[in-house]
């Protein structure tokens, strides 16, 4: 039973990532290639930087998913409910970790756009083999599970498909 219950969570974890990447492509797909290169507002990254730190984020999340690992010895979700907190605060200027910055730019709007349907695409595949009891060390929110790495995404790309929707707007009004 355990074995089906992990297939469904992540399935349905996997759909939500999925509905918040398409969410962040379709927003892209209209936009120029000089839009995607213009910062919007103040202290704001373009929306071509952003989709490189979501494919790098994605792919180090691959990465961290495909890693040899052991069960935790403790609640596999027990971190679930903070890395919500956190990035769902929308409120809230959170700092990347340098590895997956975003270089400046400029970008080619095809070529970062591709990049994100591929890293959701090599992280999804990463997932179906992902052990979720797992814990994983050397990232930067400290050891976390498999469980808890895929909550973490889903986060965190409905954290960025809410900043794309910003950047978008505030182009429009320019």
């Amino acid at each position: 039973m355990q074995i089906v219950k992990e297939t469904i969570e992540k399935k349905g974890l996997l759909a939500s990532t999925d509905r918040a990447i398409s969410g962040m492509l379709d927003l892209m797909f209209p936009l120029d290639n000089n839009e995607v290169n213009t910062v919007p507002y103040k202290d704001s990254w373009t929306a071509a930087m952003l989709f490189r730190h979501v494919s790098k984020s994605l792919d180090a999340m691959s990465g961290a998913l495909l890693t040899d690992s052991k069960p935790a010895e403790r609640d596999p979700g027990e971190k679930i409910p903070e890395l919500k907190k956190v990035f769902l605060d929308f409120s809230a200027k959170l700092n990347s970790p340098a590895f997956i910055v975003p270089e400046n730019g400029p970008y080619e709007k095809q070529f970062i756009y591709e990049e994100l349907k591929n890293s959701l695409s090599r992280f999804k595949e990463s997932a179906v083999y992902a052990n979720l009891p797992d814990l994983v060390e050397g990232l930067p929110f400290g050891p976390i599970t498999k469980l808890e790495i895929l909550h973490f995404v889903v986060y965190h790309s409905q954290r960025h498909l809410y900043q794309m929707k910003k950047i978008c707007q505030t182009l429009e009004e320019k």
